[in-house]
């Protein structure tokens, strides 16, 4: 990969960041207005307009964009209206319970997803195909929050084996690490199973048979590393999806995390929090979208 196809590609990704703050201002500020939540139902219009002069929301949307961008190069995400606290801070406040639970269910999937969907692919029609694409069925059908619920209500209510929600031990990641990599899971597994098959029958795995090589040896060394590098875009993009779509994993076992921080601030129309986490968000998933792209441009030799 030559610089020059870096060096466009991370422009695209400063585009595309330029484009997101623009996007996530615009479409905070359709929410409504912050006075509603923050004063009396009954105060005074001159009340109100002290408090958007005082916030910065009497200045038209352009200039307050434009302040929004002076805010931002310097690191400054505003202040939240309801915690009263810059809203950096409590973006690092949360972010290492998001970055932990997030951890645990990129372990889940890959510890569980990569075997199976090698073994998949190598034994077609088999019992372990079979319980592969009953998993992938399951994990791109059933909503996270449903799938959720019924654990917390079998395990943490009925069984009584596992806390139902909160930050603690390692029995607290079980549940909620199993809810976000379900979905990742499935697509995984389907994608290294058809990449198994595929490379299993070219003519290079079939000479590597002929020579005598052991199975296993064809099988985990040379099959999954072929095969592997279609899966490795995906698990460049499942591990930003994990570290921003954790909302739903979050709200459902009370997890003290930016997936519960956005979801507290969307409900009490926070402006600043919820346009800061989003913009992190944002950010993030850019940011390991352009290092996966130019990961796989520098393993695979047939784009190099």
């Amino acid at each position: 990969m030559t610089a020059r196809v870096v060096l466009v590609r991370i422009g695209h990704a400063l585009l595309s960041m330029g484009l997101l703050t623009f996007i996530i201002f615009g479409l905070v500020r359709l929410t409504g207005d912050p006075t509603d939540l923050l004063l009396p139902d009954l105060s005074p219009e001159s009340v109100r307009e002290a408090l958007r002069i005082k916030l910065g929301l009497h200045e038209p949307l352009i200039v307050q964009y434009g302040i929004f961008l002076s805010n931002l190069a310097r690191g400054d995400l505003g202040t939240s209206f309801v915690f009263r606290v810059p809203v950096g801070e409590l973006i690092a406040q949360r972010f290492p319970a998001t970055l932990q639970l997030a951890a645990a269910a990129l372990a889940t999937t890959l510890v569980i997803g990569i075997p199976l969907g090698v073994m998949a692919g190598y034994r077609r029609g088999g019992w372990v195909d079979r319980a592969a694409s009953w998993l992938a069925v399951v994990g791109q059908s059933a909503p996270a929050f449903w799938v959720g619920l019924l654990l917390v209500l079998l395990f943490a209510i009925r069984l009584k084996v596992l806390p139902p929600g909160g930050i603690g031990g390692i029995e607290t990641f079980i549940m909620p690490a199993f809810v976000m990599a379900l979905g990742p899971l499935a697509g995984l597994v389907r994608l290294l199973r058809s990449s198994m098959i595929e490379v299993l029958e070219t003519d290079y795995v079939k000479f590597l048979r002929l020579k005598g090589l052991p199975e296993r040896s064809i099988l985990w060394k040379h099959g999954l590393r072929n095969a592997g590098l279609s899966a490795l875009t995906f698990v460049g993009i499942l591990s930003a999806t994990l570290l921003t779509g954790s909302v739903v994993a979050e709200t459902v076992f009370a997890w003290p995390g930016m997936g519960w921080l956005i979801s507290e601030s969307i409900i009490s129309k926070d402006f600043a929090v919820v346009q800061g986490v989003v913009l992190v968000f944002s950010m993030v998933y850019i940011v390991v979208n352009l290092l996966t792209d130019l990961l796989y441009g520098f393993l695979n030799p047939r784009l190099r």
